[in-house]
């Protein structure tokens, strides 16, 4: 591992999200993407796949949040066939509820909201149709494909064509695809340029994608580039979610060591950044107020 810099196997874990109302909330997150409901109480429900937690559901919220709000974007959920995609979108569609459908060409992904505003994106990723980026003098961002050709990662996904994918048999999976696995979180933010400076100078993931023309900057590790993302896509429409709203609560980062998550409160501590440490976890804010948990992973 590069020093300061976090491994390749850091990977994301639980993100935990506030809701106005937890019943309506399963109705996406368990009645239609598949999660199972693995735990909780009266005011949480975990969710997951294959055993492993990937949501966490918190009940107190009053209002939902607002389009445009600072905060969450998206949170995704990505799968490792194409047909788990489609299984996803069947269900999608089956549902009634309005989602959407882009093709990144890195990715194909499927766009939904719960009924408190929360954004969901379920991931398929495709890096062997990627060649490479262009980037223009004035900043412009394109993406070019294995076979030559220019796309802009913000075309229509054929979704017709991605249903085909099941056969001809009707059967949809009524469940997420158990080797489901939290892959990036998504963030609308004001200055992206300091964010990146925590995630990457502080904390010590990667950086990737820095374009505000594009209006998007990420960063990640080397096997995982796209992992925490902030747009400022809204521009003078951001604004501040009210007090009580919905959206991120905080989210959990799990680093492949006990010496690696020291190393990381040792740069947190010398950044002055806010953090506390709570048993073997330590709790942190970036700048703009997202909060997230770093821990060891689990064997």
């Amino acid at each position: 591992m590069d020093e300061g810099l976090l491994s390749q196997a850091t990977r994301l874990g639980p993100v935990h999200l506030r809701v106005t109302d937890i019943p309506a909330a399963l109705t996406v997150w368990r009645d239609t993407l598949g999660l199972a409901l693995v735990g909780g109480d009266a005011v949480t429900a975990e969710l997951g796949a294959g055993g492993r937690t990937l949501i966490v559901l918190h009940a107190g919220a009053e209002v939902a949040l607002p389009q445009k709000s600072r905060g969450l974007f998206h949170v995704a959920i990505h799968v490792t066939t194409r047909r788990d995609l489609a299984h996803a979108a069947a269900r999608l569609k089956a549902s009634g509820l309005r989602y959407s459908a882009q093709d990144h060409l890195i990715s194909e992904s499927l766009y939904v909201s719960d009924a408190s505003g929360n954004g969901i994106e379920i991931c398929f990723d495709t890096p062997e149709r990627f060649l490479r980026r262009e980037v223009s003098a004035d900043g412009r961002v394109a993406l070019i494909a294995a076979d030559g050709s220019a796309h802009s990662g913000l075309d229509p996904l054929d979704v017709p064509g991605l249903l085909r994918d099941l056969g001809d048999s009707g059967h949809v999976e009524p469940a997420m695809a158990e080797d489901a696995f939290i892959g990036h979180v998504h963030l609308r933010a004001r200055a992206p340029e300091e964010l990146m400076e925590f995630y990457v100078g502080v904390l010590g993931f990667r950086p990737h994608i820095q374009s505000r023309t594009f209006g998007m900057f990420d960063c990640g590790t080397t096997r995982r580039p796209h992992m925490v993302a902030f747009n400022i896509w809204a521009r003078e429409e951001l604004r501040e979610p009210p007090p009580n709203a919905a959206g991120l609560d905080h989210f959990t980062v799990e680093l492949a060591s006990a010496e690696e998550l020291a190393a990381v409160a040792l740069r947190l501590d010398a950044a002055n950044a806010p953090s506390k440490k709570i048993g073997g976890a330590v709790e942190t804010a970036d700048p703009e107020g997202n909060r997230l948990r770093l821990v060891v992973q689990e064997s």
